[in-house]
């Protein structure tokens, strides 16, 4: 396991790690359980953020799921450990300040991930579970990325 997940106290789980896992994506699938059972054997805080759970019901509603959309929001709202952060003002102004800095180099984030990269900043996570390698170059957050693990 990478060293900044075992280290870690309130660790952000992106929508790709989520993803993965719910697609039981055969690269992935072990390397995002193993980081979940870390996480609950060490009582650590997992942020999500609502925009993931906006993207993931998506597909699920795209693909005429909506009683799979309604177990995501379950999970997201009642699994212990799991922590659903809104956006709110501070999450969006953060945001922004991402995108923009990111608009500015050669590290392009969507607003997706610029809001997801300023929920686990506000939100305090001390390690970023991703495969955007672009959040890197935007915080000093720890960043591992799915290929790290």
């Amino acid at each position: 396991m990478n060293k900044a997940i075992q280290q870690s106290r309130i660790l952000f789980l992106d929508t790709q790690p989520l993803v993965r896992l719910l697609q039981m994506h055969p690269d992935y699938y072990s390397s995002v359980s193993e980081v979940l059972d870390l996480a609950y054997e060490k009582n650590l805080t997992i942020l999500v953020s609502s925009v993931t759970l906006f993207e993931i019901s998506k597909q699920a509603f795209s693909a005429h799921e909506g009683v799979l959309a309604r177990q995501y929001r379950e999970f997201f709202e009642n699994s212990a450990n799991v922590v659903c952060c809104d956006v709110n003002p501070e999450i969006s102004v953060k945001a922004a300040e991402f995108f923009a800095a990111a608009s500015r180099s050669n590290h392009k984030l969507t607003e997706g991930e610029s809001l997801r990269l300023a929920t686990a900043f506000v939100m305090g996570a001390d390690c970023i579970v991703t495969e955007c390698s672009a959040f890197r170059d935007a915080t000093d957050i720890s960043v591992v990325t799915l290929d790290e693990i």
